[in-house]
């Protein structure tokens, strides 16, 4: 296994744009794993394990390391063909968190469908607004928070550093056992 494989082909490259593949090299990446291990990790079908598996050796992202023979077919062991994996900037198709956003805004919006009798639309003498009307018998699970605030580059790396600490710390209490929740933090300047 190499320390580090430079990407220098699109095509290459665009497996890491895809969730389920970056995840499967990733996995690989920790050691060998036969593929129902791999489906088994990465929460997926045996069929798409499989899929993407094929895809990502005609690429030369991962390897079959062994064969453990058996009664009918052979199981194959694979791993990554690297530990670490760089794509140039001028290579990257689509960031890694595209696909979770999607997801995130699909989910925030149905949790707020479910929640609201409505919006109010109005003009505060400053500005347009538009007031989210709760159904006040439904209690929201969810939690959407948007500023549009003037900060100076110290209060904003302030900001920055305080939320980087609180998903430090919910992340250090993280149960596996427990539901799957989606977090989002950003900031960034206009």
């Amino acid at each position: 296994m190499l320390d580090q494989i430079t990407i220098k082909d699109r095509t290459v490259a665009q497996a890491f744009a895809s969730p389920r593949q970056r995840k499967i090299v990733q996995l690989l990446m920790a050691g060998e794993k036969s593929l129902s291990e791999l489906a088994s990790e990465a929460e997926m079908q045996l069929s798409l394990v499989h899929y993407h598996v094929t895809h990502c050796l005609r690429l030369g992202l991962i390897e079959i390391v062994r064969e453990q023979r058996r009664a009918g077919r052979a199981v194959r062991f694979y791993r990554a063909a690297a530990k670490s994996f760089f794509v140039p900037a001028e290579l990257i198709v689509e960031m890694p968190g595209t696909a979770m956003n999607l997801k995130l805004r699909e989910l925030l919006d149905l949790d707020l469908a479910r929640s609201l009798e409505g919006i109010t639309f109005r003009h505060d003498g400053q500005r347009p607004r538009g007031d989210l009307v709760a159904d006040p018998n439904l209690q929201r699970g969810t939690v959407e928070l948007w500023l549009d605030i003037g900060l100076t580059s110290t209060d904003a790396a302030d900001l920055a550093k305080e939320l980087q600490a609180v998903a430090d710390r919910f992340r250090a209490r993280a149960d596996d056992t427990a539901p799957r929740h989606l977090v989002h933090m950003a900031i960034v300047k206009q």
